[in-house]
């Protein structure tokens, strides 16, 4: 039977449909292979997701890939701090955002923007001492809540230096390493003091936002959440507070 035919009523089959199961596409399949075994379905999946027809949401679910992939600007800060961290320590793990890329997601945008430089734990100190030579200057290593609130959205071009989460979801563009979707609404959600212009019913409309523009991997997310530890407090957020649809929580 046409691959073309199928597809369509995939489409036709789950449309309207928020996300649907495996086991639902399984059973889909089924209707036109009887014998179909496991290995083949993986295969079917497999182009399904190649030919962005499908995305996962999370292990298990998935969707229809009309949404893109959040690619975030980079911009010049970020750029040239890149090339002297890759020059020096090129083998280093980091990650470089502005908090200007959350702006198109937001309703009330802040003054200021920061930028956020994040380094192994234990790079800090070098990577420190090393930007300060070459007069990269306003950086703030490991800020405290008082530092945060007295100092850093008060001068231009603040960057933070702060230690980066093993396995951290990462993506490069232009070949500078900088965040995902998935990791920088999870760093909203736990860093409330360092972002605090991005909390309350800010964070619900960018949250919203979010999932309403870009494809979002939420294994990829919750699976990070839990390396910061706020795994079962984060879906909650989610569930009692955003718009998202609770089938994608649900096991």
């Amino acid at each position: 039977m046409a691959k073309d035919y199928i597809i369509e009523r995939l489409i036709k089959e789950f449309k309207g449909r928020e996300s649907f199961s495996r086991e639902e596409l399984f059973d889909f399949y089924r209707q036109f292979e009887p014998d179909l075994k496991e290995t083949t379905f993986r295969w079917r999946i497999y182009h399904l997701k190649g030919n962005k027809i499908i995305t996962a949401i999370k292990r298990g679910l998935f969707t229809f890939s009309f949404k893109p992939i959040f690619k975030p600007e980079i911009g010049e800060v970020e750029k040239k701090i890149s090339i002297k961290i890759e020059k020096q320590f090129n083998q280093l793990k980091y990650c470089i955002w502005s908090t200007k890329i959350t702006h198109e997601f937001m309703l009330h945008i802040p003054g200021k923007v920061i930028t956020i430089l994040q380094v192994e734990k234990d790079a800090i100190e070098p990577v420190y001492s090393f930007l300060k030579e070459e007069n990269i200057l306003n950086i703030f290593i490991k800020p405290e809540d008082k530092e945060i609130e007295r100092y850093i959205y008060e001068v231009e071009n603040a960057i933070v230096l702060i230690s980066l989460v093993s396995k951290s979801p990462i993506q490069k563009i232009n070949k500078v390493a900088t965040t995902t979707l998935e990791k920088l609404m999870v760093d909203l959600y736990c860093d409330k003091k360092l972002f605090a212009a991005f909390q309350g019913s800010e964070l619900v409309h960018i949250l919203n936002n979010a999932y309403n523009r870009y494809s979002i991997d939420f294994t990829k997310l919750f699976n990070y959440s839990k390396r910061r530890r706020k795994e079962t407090e984060l879906m909650a957020f989610f569930i009692d507070k955003t718009d998202i649809p609770n089938t994608i929580f649900n096991d």
